[in-house]
């Protein structure tokens, strides 16, 4: 399960230039955070209610957007689903084809169009994460916040990836696209993790559907072929997601994107979350869907999606060989600051055991694999590369 993938430092001169071609449409997920350099002696804000209303509104539209489908379908005009945007008057008729209507209610009435209909109604990864960086940096968020760290990422100069790569390696382009570190339900992690759930969660989910309606697996077996179905591919951590635009398989790219999966499949369905099932979030109300009673009722009703596995420091990247060394000498630069940012409640260090059991726990979700790689030996991780900063 846990793969080892050494690759050369160089992954081929012409492979890379090829993909900076058409990077644009792939950047939103060659976003890279730097969860090493950290904001010493600051705290940074929870931003578990942002992304709990977030996420809320989304799922809204998205039932919306299906519901306006459905009264279409049962002869409807659509408008009562939003009459004051004149896109959904009367007029809809006229670019809805009436021949085919009540031929679409079983799809309407799916999980894979609520999925679908949710989906649209958040942006594409890209927009999404530029969105977020524009709007956690802006002179609004430091109002509402005075004095107080909202987002971060460092300069490009003191980035912990600022020296690990040959000068005239392609990759450093790439690093050019920045996400920055956040704290979300007492969590930290990099904004590019929203557009992973989002984006690449989706794509989890429909390979997730294929493989139960076609294929007729299971529903661990269809996990598992979603959670690998994109570990080779040029859209993929062993490609252009990772090795070839970092140099690095993010194991928390991969949390995040198996999270997401469980998302769009808990819009309809009881999912297992952390280890607890939880129910549907959408639910048939007559002929519609609704939100179900207890999502508004429950303020961290997002934290049930966020996690440790999303930290890059917690849950390490398998560099390729010959990053590895320059890794480890630049987390070891960060070794004092690190050692504080992570300490207890009450301000005490973790012990390296603290490290290595989290190395350990990160590398399934709750016991189901989500496409973690690199043997444990070869992963860099804090009690190990800190131990001299941490107490025995």
């Amino acid at each position: 399960m846990f793969m080892s993938r050494d690759h050369g430092t160089f992954m081929g001169m012409g492979l890379v230039c090829l993909v900076l071609v058409w990077a644009g449409a792939s950047v939103g997920q060659a976003h890279e955070v730097d969860q090493y350099t950290v904001p010493a002696g600051e705290e940074m804000v929870d931003l578990g209610d942002y992304f709990n209303d977030y996420f809320i509104t989304a799922i809204q539209e998205g039932v919306r957007r299906t519901n306006r489908r459905i009264d279409l379908d049962l002869g409807g005009d659509g408008s009562q689903f939003d009459p004051t945007d004149k896109r959904y008057g009367s007029g809809a008729l006229r670019t809805y084809d009436t021949s085919t209507q009540g031929q679409a209610l079983g799809y309407l009435y799916s999980g894979e169009a609520v999925a679908h209909y949710v989906r649209k109604s958040i942006p594409d990864a890209v927009t999404l994460i530029e969105g977020l960086e524009s709007d956690l940096h802006s002179r609004a968020i430091k109002e509402r916040y005075p004095g107080e760290v909202v987002a971060y990422h460092p300069s490009d100069f003191k980035c912990v990836y600022a020296k690990v790569h040959f000068p005239l390696d392609p990759r450093s382009v790439f690093r050019l696209w920045r996400a920055s570190s956040i704290k979300a339900n007492g969590t930290y992690l990099g904004t590019d993790k929203i557009g992973h759930f989002v984006d690449m969660g989706y794509h989890y989910y429909k390979v997730y559907r294929r493989m139960r309606g076609k294929k007729g697996l299971g529903e661990r077996r269809a996990m598992y072929r979603a959670a690998h179905a994109f570990d080779t591919g040029i859209m993929s951590e062993s490609s252009v997601l990772g090795y070839v635009t970092a140099g690095a398989y993010s194991n928390a790219d991969m949390a995040s994107n198996y999270a997401g999966c469980l998302f769009y499949r808990n819009l309809t369905e009881p999912v297992r979350l952390k280890g607890v099932v939880r129910p549907a979030i959408v639910v048939r109300s007559g002929d519609y869907w609704k939100l179900n009673d207890y999502v508004k009722g429950e303020p961290d009703f997002f934290s049930w999606f966020i996690s440790e596995h999303y930290d890059e420091a917690l849950n390490p990247s398998h560099y390729e060989r010959g990053m590895r060394k320059p890794m480890r000498k630049a987390i070891g630069k960060r070794c004092e600051s690190l050692a504080d940012w992570y300490a207890d409640e009450n301000g005490d260090r973790r012990t390296p055991e603290y490290f290595r059991v989290k190395l350990y726990e990160l590398a399934t979700y709750y016991n189901s694999d989500y496409g973690h790689s690199g043997k444990f030996d070869q992963l860099i991780h804090l009690g190990d590369a800190c131990r001299e900063a941490l107490p025995e």
